[in-house]
């Protein structure tokens, strides 16, 4: 009876054993759901049942070898090798699944042993299995590290010596490159056929010979491959001219630097590619110890517009990816796992101190702890006065904006593209100094055109008064902004924001357009702009025709003393005049009376020169050689057919003088002069007046010829006639040289 209870306990752990799932499973997936139920029924019954702790461990064992004869039946030794390398690798996944859950329940079954054992108060006994499927596991592994080595063998060969890319194990036959007497790609193929009809899952000592044997002979062909790849290689190396050129062979041959023999070969260029990136990071060190504020990087960064914090943020990551890069090319030389080595562990060290100290998190916190404590606020009054100490302590217009302001809102977004995290109160300050930016730039830029207008104004003092109105209307804009506050661009509203409403026909609504609705501190920039703009505009056109009136009045001072010279000069300033009186400048008339006496003064030097000029021709034309007659007579004829007279001094501004002849008769002992010395006398005076007219008969400057009038003209036109009042007194001015009484 007590062996019928016995059995009876130990029954309750036997009852419903699922067992018949794992030895009927017919997927992996199966098997790992029926190891985990089997250990979950093992664990909650061991607790139950007094079966012994024992007899449960041979049971676990036992349980063991019946998952390695199920993964012998699912997993096929001989079909694992004819598999697709994706396929396998999903089979294997799998199967490494099954063996993590094996371990992770062994683990649960230990625990439970042991706790089971002292509530039992038995005797102890070390909680050990042994897993059967230990060996099947290890092959497993062995073989897809054996496969993942002979597919990086096989993709690496087809990329790098095959005339296709991204090749993979279905089409890798497809690829070849022969090099010498060796085609790769086929050469790999036929000595991973050799282990195709192995049964790689025979772990017994004839099943591990054969698989030794198979790898052996894969090995041999294999190394066939190795030697020309190092041939190729080293081919491409010494052809190489620059490092970067090897350093893009080395980026292709990569994969390969795990197989030790390819690794070796290349043990010499390793070694140099390696000092020229020494080389870089040591210049890498240079340009940081420069400091941002020294580097060209600076100076770049103000013509785009970055602020100094974000300008240095970017500069230092800039170095960590050129030193990332580095890095890069380290692995490409020396492969994965490079850091292992005794050259890459001081690599690797240096670029982990180096990366530190680009750390941009410290400049961050600082810019943020220096913001904290200014409290920079957006408060005051638009403008201020102050005193320019370069100009002469001068008063001078500025705009009352802290430069800091505009910094701190462009800080924040470049530190926000940066995905740093700008603290609310900041970001508050920001946005405030993104809505007054546009006003404070705009007002910035409207006052330095407005202080380079002044200066372009001083330098042009003899046309300033024309300007008088507009800059009347730039001082009352002034008079204006000076009360106005920044703290009301602040809080108004973005009207910009409102889009316009547009008629059918294309016009805009002006019941939706801005007008009238902003506030009168945006209307004053706006209008403080466009009336600043139209000053710079007219100045800037003031200063060309200015500039023509100049040289037009240089012209009437050494051009030739002709009428149609003087008058196209004259109506060449005419044409200016008009021109500004077009364009609306004030105070023109004043200006065009004074510009009327500067010409006056012009004419009346040129009327002194062409007087005496006048007199020395009419001087010259005497002549008492002996054949004056013959001369006199040749002239005279001459002047019938309209020829000149050749005078002593010939030129452009001599007057031409017609000769007069005059035969003296004899008649009843009776002396006659034909022409009479009247005649004469009366031509000569013609001449000097046609001669005098040329100036004085030109018409001045009128500033008013745009005007309408309503007075009827009577079309007598005025001309210089007080000069011609001045010059009554010339005969007596130049009797020193040449006197017209005598003369005449």
């Amino acid at each position: 009876m007590l062996t019928y209870f016995v059995v009876q306990k130990y029954n309750q752990l036997m009852r419903d054993f699922p067992l018949d799932e794992l030895l009927s499973a017919t997927s992996l997936q199966k098997v790992q759901d029926a190891v985990v139920g089997i250990f979950v029924h093992l664990n909650k019954k061991l607790r139950i049942s007094p079966y012994p702790i024992r007899r449960a461990l041979p049971l676990v064992e036992a349980i063991s070898a019946d998952l390695d004869s199920q993964l012998h039946v699912l997993l096929s030794g001989r079909r694992l090798m004819h598999l697709e390398y994706r396929d396998f690798e999903s089979l294997m996944n799998v199967a490494d699944g099954i063996f993590r859950t094996w371990d992770d329940n062994i683990k649960e079954f230990t625990n439970v042993a042991r706790e089971v054992t002292r509530k039992r108060s038995e005797k102890f006994i070390p909680i050990k299995v042994a897993a059967r499927h230990l060996k099947t596991q290890e092959r497993l592994a062995y073989i897809r590290a054996f496969r993942h080595g002979h597919e990086q063998l096989q993709r690496t060969i087809a990329n790098v010596l095959g005339p296709q890319n991204g090749v993979t194990s279905r089409d890798a036959t497809a690829v070849a490159d022969d090099i010498g007497d060796v085609d790769a790609v086929d050469e790999v193929a036929q000595a991973y056929a050799v282990l195709r009809d192995v049964d790689v899952l025979d772990v017994t000592p004839e099943g591990t010979e054969i698989w030794i044997a198979a790898e052996n002979a894969y090995n041999e062909r294999t190394s066939r491959v190795e030697n020309s790849i190092i041939a190729r290689l080293r081919d491409r190396l010494a052809t190489a001219k620059t490092a970067n050129e090897m350093f893009r062979v080395f980026s292709k041959f990569n994969a390969l630097f795990v197989r030790p023999k390819i690794r070796g070969a290349i043990q010499e260029y390793q070694t140099q590619l390696i000092e020229s990136v020494k080389q870089d990071i040591a210049a890498l060190h240079e340009r940081f110890k420069q400091q941002y504020g020294h580097s060209e990087a600076h100076a770049i960064a103000q013509l785009h517009d970055l602020p100094p914090i974000s300008g240095a943020i970017i500069w230092a990551r800039q170095i960590e990816r050129q030193l990332n890069a580095y890095m890069k090319r380290v692995e490409d030389v020396l492969g994965r796992g490079w850091e292992l080595y005794h050259e890459g562990q001081k690599l690797q060290g240096e670029s982990n101190t180096f990366k530190k100290k680009l750390d941009t998190r410290p400049i961050f916190e600082c810019w943020l702890a220096d913001v904290v404590r200014r409290n920079i606020t957006i408060s005051g009054r638009l403008f201020n006065i102050t005193r320019n100490r370069a100009a002469g302590n001068t008063l001078e217009l500025v705009v009352n904006f802290d430069p800091q302001v505009i910094a701190l809102f462009k800080e924040v977004r470049n530190l926000t593209w940066l995905n740093y995290s700008v603290p609310h109160s900041v970001t508050n300050i920001s946005k405030e100094a993104k809505r007054v930016y546009p006003y404070a730039v705009s007002l910035m830029e409207t006052v330095r055109t407005y202080a380079q207008t002044n200066r372009t104004i001083s330098e042009m003092s003899d046309v300033s008064v024309l300007l008088s109105g507009y800059q009347n209307d730039v001082h009352n804009l002034i008079t204006k902004g000076v009360p106005l506050k920044w703290e009301s661009f602040v809080h108004s509203y973005d009207l910009h924001l409102r889009q316009l409403q547009y008629l059918p026909n294309g016009g805009v609504d002006h019941s939706t357009s801005l007008a009238g609705r902003e506030s009168r501190h945006v209307q004053f920039v706006r209008d403080f702009a466009a009336a600043v703009s139209v000053l710079q505009g007219k100045t800037s056109t003031l200063a060309v025709i200015y500039d023509s009136i100049q040289k037009a009045m240089s012209e009437l001072g050494t051009c030739p003393y002709d009428g149609e010279t003087f008058q196209h000069t004259i109506d060449a300033i005419q044409t200016a005049v008009d021109q500004l009186n077009l364009e609306n400048y004030v105070n023109l008339a004043h200006w065009v009376g004074e510009l009327n006496q500067k010409i006056e003064m012009m004419f009346f030097a040129r009327l002194q020169e062409a007087i005496i000029l006048w007199i020395d021709v009419f001087n010259g034309g005497k002549d008492d050689d002996v054949n004056g007659d013959i001369i006199r007579k040749r002239v005279s004829r001459n002047d019938e057919v309209g020829l000149d007279v050749p005078g002593k001094e010939d030129s452009a501004y001599n007057p031409k003088l017609r000769r007069l002849v005059h035969e003296i008769s004899i008649r009843n002992q009776v002396i006659y002069l034909d022409p009479p010395l009247e005649f004469a006398r009366a031509s000569w005076f013609s001449q000097l007046h046609q001669w005098l007219g040329i100036v004085c008969n030109l018409r001045k400057l009128k500033a008013s010829r745009y005007e309408m009038n309503i007075n009827i003209d009577d079309g007598e036109e005025e001309i210089f006639s007080d000069l011609v009042r001045r010059f009554l007194v010339l005969p007596a001015t130049c009797t020193n040289q040449h006197s017209l009484h005598t003369v005449l």
